[in-house]
């Protein structure tokens, strides 16, 4: 079984913020979750048997065939307070709302779900009855509607909520307008990221 994802990368302009913004986390707090992973946007994660069966989906002429830039605006920042998944506070830069980026995360969520077996194991980890029947339909929990669309830069441990360090993060002002044309896909391991292949926004 693999575990792969979908991002959607940036260009260098606001990656540069981000990484910025990550090294003065890592200065401050060392190590912490998320600190090492690549700037992007997580469309969904999956488990799957074959990355073979994967890459022949987008091997499809039809969905190459259809070219298009999706723009997206990335104007402020945000947290995750106590964060289940890490159990600390994730800070991001929040993606404006957007119907076509939520449009295109459901619409290969159902392709692949479609085409190859996706791996369910047990939905009882999740309290949220949207987010335990989006994991039984699609493998992923934050599809559709519940999905909050953001670039993580870290998520701090045992640190409190008030801390100056993140109301001055809270308080930073950002505008940046992006054109993005490609979806990666990569398999993850141990934390790291390998990079599979890409195909068109479409």
């Amino acid at each position: 079984m693999y575990k792969i994802a979908a991002f959607i990368k940036f260009n260098k302009s606001f990656e540069n913020i981000v990484l910025l913004q990550k090294d003065k986390i890592k200065k401050k707090f060392g190590k912490q979750i998320y600190l090492d992973h690549p700037v992007h946007l997580t469309l969904f994660t999956l488990n799957i048997k074959k990355i073979t069966t994967l890459r022949n989906i987008y091997n499809d002429e039809k969905i190459h065939k259809k070219e298009r830039k999706l723009k997206i605006e990335i104007n402020s920042t945000g947290i995750f307070a106590n964060d289940p998944l890490t159990k600390g506070h994730t800070l991001f830069y929040s993606i404006k709302k957007n119907l076509l980026l939520k449009s295109l995360q459901m619409k290969h969520l159902k392709l692949i779900n479609k085409k190859i077996k996706v791996f369910k194991q047990n939905s009882n980890i999740f309290k949220n009855s949207i987010l335990k029947k989006n994991y039984n339909k699609y493998g992923f929990p934050f599809a559709g509607k519940i999905w909050i669309p953001h670039v993580t830069t870290a998520s701090i441990k045992n640190i409190n909520e008030n801390n100056s360090f993140i109301s001055n993060f809270l308080k930073k002002k950002i505008n940046q307008k992006i054109l993005i044309k490609n979806i990666e896909f990569y398999r993850i391991s141990k934390n790291k990221h390998y990079f599979l292949f890409k195909t068109n926004v479409s």
